[in-house]
């Protein structure tokens, strides 16, 4: 078996990068589960926030009927009192109520399913990267390296053999105006 490797050097740098992948990688793969984290975070927190509305709401809808009772009652002269300010905080404080439970189903519909989705979607294939991360990258780092000593030590068994020269550095970037 032969190989036409032309620049030990360059192999050298893949190492490097391939290395630099790896740390890449397994920080990436942290800041994703912080992230997850912080999601399900932010869900218990909106499910918190959305239950202490729900508890103001009712002391709204409790104190617009009170409101609304006391007013109901007839004055001196026999008149029925105007009540359409009280019924309107009333069908108000309802609706918001209403409005905080839904808030409420909705975030413990997505506290059940968020978890499914992300074992479905991202469990998977994150533990399969996590495996090469693990196992074979480190392995295939080790036999690469393992491959440029050896040819390191058959190049400088060879008396014809020349080191590549580098290639030249790319220009500096213009700055921007």
């Amino acid at each position: 078996m032969s190989a036409d490797v032309r620049s030990i050097a360059a192999l050298r740098d893949w190492h490097a990068a391939l290395t630099g992948y790896g740390e890449s990688l397994a920080e990436s793969l942290a800041g994703i589960e912080l992230e997850l984290r912080r999601g399900f975070d932010w869900l218990d927190e909106q499910l918190g926030r959305w239950q202490k509305a729900i508890r103001d709401c009712e002391e709204e809808v409790v104190q617009a009927k009170a409101e609304l009772s006391a007013r109901k009652y007839t004055g001196w002269d026999g008149r029925e009192p105007d009540t359409t300010v009280q019924e309107r905080a009333l069908r108000r404080a309802k609706a918001r109520l209403e409005y905080a439970e839904d808030q409420v189903r909705v975030v413990r519909g997505w506290i059940g399913r968020l978890p499914k989705l992300i074992d479905e979607l991202y469990r998977g294939p994150a533990s399969r990267l996590t495996g090469i991360l693990e196992a074979d990258l480190p392995r295939g780092l080790a036999a690469l390296g393992y491959k440029v000593e050896t040819l390191e030590t058959y190049a400088g068994m060879r008396a014809d053999y020349t080191a590549a020269p580098s290639p030249p550095p790319p220009p500096p970037a213009e700055p921007a105006p």
